[in-house]
């Protein structure tokens, strides 16, 4: 199983009790194999974005990291997103597994596959080619006299200075 994510804080005051945060995680259904994307996550719940036709009070159980197979039950939904509730809160140790699987920020959306039927089927490893791309450098000649350069302007600098104030305090 592939898992990828990417951690936000989320700023907004809200009538939640506990911290819910928002990150980009891919997972599956264990009964359908269908993808899900997690959007946010706390230990009692989380908002999921999959193609799979649930409905309210559907129970579910996904695979989340640490956690393995994890009991929830739809509470609500809208269009492709639901809300879930845990049937078992998660530990503190699911929830920072979870958390430590995000992405930086610079890797793109996963999008959901379509249905196809096909319950089981290879997903694109988001890992691959996650570099920003190469800055081109200049050589390493003009390099180092750009560094020798300013190192000696910095103590040209600093002797002037030097001598400037020995000047003013004779």
């Amino acid at each position: 199983m592939t898992i990828a994510a990417r951690l936000q804080q989320d700023q907004s005051a809200e009538r939640r009790s506990l911290t819910r945060r928002q990150l980009r995680l891919t997972s599956s259904l264990e009964a359908t194999g269908q993808h899900v994307s997690i959007h946010d996550i706390s230990p009692t719940g989380m908002l999921i974005e999959t193609a799979a036709n649930l409905a309210a009070r559907d129970e579910l159980e996904i695979d989340l990291p640490e956690s393995g197979v994890t009991h929830a039950i739809v509470v609500w939904n809208s269009g492709a997103f639901f809300g879930c509730e845990f049937v078992e809160p998660l530990s503190r140790a699911g929830m920072s597994a979870a958390l430590l699987r995000s992405l930086p920020a610079n890797v793109p959306q996963l999008p959901l596959p379509l249905e196809t039927g096909e319950a089981n089927e290879p997903v694109a490893d988001p890992t691959e080619d996650l570099g920003p791309p190469e800055e081109p450098k200049a050589p390493l000649p003009v390099r180092l006299r750009v560094i020798f350069g300013s190192a000696i302007l910095l103590w040209a600098l600093i002797i002037w200075a030097a001598v400037s104030l020995v000047r003013i305090l004779r």
